[in-house]
């Protein structure tokens, strides 16, 4: 029978263990399977395991083991402010924008600056007080007020803090769909549906760190209000690893600069007449056509920039101006004709639509339910 001090210890350990065998997987099939492109995204996701394998770590010893935490309590400083920061890095980098050259270091630099100054802070405090301080569990040690308040309030500043990078991260999804949308025409790995889903359970792990507020840490410790953010944390590394294995994302490559396609520079400062963008439509029409790139359901507008002898602000903006539509709609639009085309085939009389959807172009049979129900929509409210 399982007792409620046994759940309170597997509560702790379910992070610890989750976070660290995250860590190892990732390892692991960045070396078996993963390209070069995406290894930055690995090695920041495996720093952002090890950091909350560290942090609930700390945070178990800190109740089992009082005398160890205060040997090693910065540890859960720089677990604690520099795990949330390894995310928000992670997701900057996966929703990387046009213009972007590197993630601000500013972000690690104030963490650091933090855990230095209660790191100098404490050793001018009596190892004895410190334990006091982890063993009362959040009772004001006498002629170190401020000190104490710094001390017992982490949970409360772990809510804070959480809340301010998960908007952050929450800021940089909104962005990178709107650039997206000119970039790649895999909805569904672009999409990026799951990162919303954890910035959803980053928002439901802060409220039991403000509780801390309304109640002691006696309270919260032995109640077992904490084994919600510890299976939270394991969902979370779940769905992380999941969709990081099956590559439901798209890293961005945008070129450092680029310059104008070799016809362009020579009218730089002359406006296109009507018969010009007409031959330069019907050209791109006709290889559109003959060639049918939308079949790759791997298709970037990077992919057709050497072919079309352009660059990929321009092809952009002409797909825009002539169409009225992004690129992934675009391409998009003419999967659907395609698999229109395949489905009055006598050929293709016999196959699945799942099996049609993949002949036309679209990644899985779901991303083409998702093409298929925006176009629905945008029919509609037209």
């Amino acid at each position: 029978m399982m007792t409620k001090e046994f759940l309170q210890y597997t509560g702790f350990c379910a992070p610890i263990i989750s976070s660290t065998g995250c860590a190892v997987m990732l390892i692991i099939y960045r070396h078996t399977h993963g390209k070069s492109e995406e290894n930055v995204l690995y090695r920041l996701l495996t720093a952002y395991f090890l950091a909350v394998g560290l942090l609930w770590a700390c945070s178990l010893i800190y109740v089992y083991f009082p005398l160890l935490y205060v040997r090693i309590n910065i540890l859960y400083f720089i677990g604690l402010l520099w795990g949330q920061v390894i995310f928000y890095h992670f997701i900057y980098t996966l929703t990387r924008l046009p213009g972007e050259r590197g993630f601000p270091k500013i972000h690690y630099i104030i963490p650091l600056t933090i855990a230095g100054i209660f790191a100098v802070w404490s050793a001018f405090v009596p190892f004895e007080t410190q334990v006091y301080l982890v063993t009362s569990r959040g009772e004001f040690a006498p002629g170190y007020e401020a000190y104490s308040r710094l001390f017992t309030s982490r949970l409360i500043f772990r809510g804070i803090w959480n809340i301010a990078y998960t908007i952050l991260a929450w800021w940089r999804l909104f962005a990178y769909r709107h650039s997206i949308s000119d970039y790649s025409s895999n909805t569904e790995r672009s999409s990026l549906g799951w990162v919303q889903l954890l910035l959803v359970i980053s928002f439901s792990l802060v409220p039991p760190s403000l509780l801390s507020a309304l109640f002691s840490k006696k309270v919260l410790i032995a109640s077992l209000l904490l084994l919600i953010p510890q299976l939270l944390l394991v969902v979370q590394h779940a769905i992380v690893c999941y969709n990081m294995a099956v590559g439901n994302f798209v890293v961005i490559n945008y070129p450092q600069s680029e310059s104008p396609p070799a016809w362009q520079e020579k009218s730089a400062n002359r406006v296109e007449t009507d018969t010009e963008r007409a031959m330069r439509r019907k050209k791109f029409e006709k290889y559109i056509n003959e060639h049918r790139p939308y079949l790759n359901p791997e298709l970037r507008i990077t992919d057709l920039l050497p072919i079309l002898y352009t660059n990929r602000t321009y092809l952009s903006q002409f797909i825009n101006r002539e169409y009225g539509m992004n690129f992934s709609r675009y391409i998009n639009r003419l999967r659907l004709r395609e698999m229109e085309t395949l489905r009055n085939a006598p050929a293709c009389s016999c196959l699945t639509e799942e099996e049609l959807a993949y002949m036309a172009g679209f990644g899985n049979f779901r991303s083409y339910l998702r093409v298929k129900s925006m176009e629905e929509k945008e029919t509609y409210n037209n």
